[in-house]
């Protein structure tokens, strides 16, 4: 007998240190992926099911730089060391999930409008550099327009400028073309 207790003390005390070798090493994974992002927000998902959270998560991924990811609060507070973000430690109560990218616009875009149509899933705060930022400030940033649509509208500018150019350039050749058939015809007469 006991030296099934034994057996089964020694089988925990290994699969308690794999369960924190894998914490550590998600950890150190989770603060460098922090340290290369200047935008973090903090939701509560509680109420969610798996199938919402995966939509959002999915969402999210679709823009190169943003990712979304759900952890144990204690983890995720390690994990905000020794960055911008640990102005936030407060906000990891209960259960919480997190966004971050570089993209702090098109990551609010999305999760704002998660939090629109999923009563159950409310935003509790952010960051961006090293500013704290309120529920109101994510709701603003979400309200400007995207890199990708501010790139669209200045190639657009660039292109209609260009075309004024050409129809200019056109309408003075064509008023050159008729002065000197003017002139020609004064000429003749």
């Amino acid at each position: 007998m006991g030296e099934i207790l034994n057996f089964t003390q020694t089988v925990y005390w290994r699969y308690k240190l794999v369960q924190r070798a894998e914490k550590q090493e998600f950890v150190k994974e989770f603060n460098n992926a922090l340290k290369s992002s200047e935008f973090l927000l903090v939701a509560d998902y509680k109420g969610l099911n798996v199938t919402e959270i995966s939509s959002l998560r999915n969402e999210i991924k679709s823009y190169s730089d943003s990712n979304f990811r759900v952890a144990k609060n204690t983890l995720a507070k390690r994990a905000i060391k020794d960055t911008n973000f640990n102005v936030i430690e407060k906000l990891f109560v209960g259960p919480t999930s997190v966004a971050y990218s570089n993209d702090p616009v098109s990551t609010s875009k999305i999760v704002v409008k998660f939090a629109k149509e999923n009563e159950n899933f409310k935003i509790l705060g952010g960051v961006m550099g090293d500013k704290e930022l309120s529920i109101d400030d994510i709701k603003n940033l979400a309200s400007l327009p995207s890199l990708e649509e501010i790139h669209a509208k200045i190639v657009g500018l660039l292109v209609s400028a260009q075309s004024n150019i050409v129809s200019i350039l056109q309408k003075n050749q064509s008023n050159l073309v008729r002065v000197i058939n003017k002139k020609n015809d004064n000429q003749q007469n």
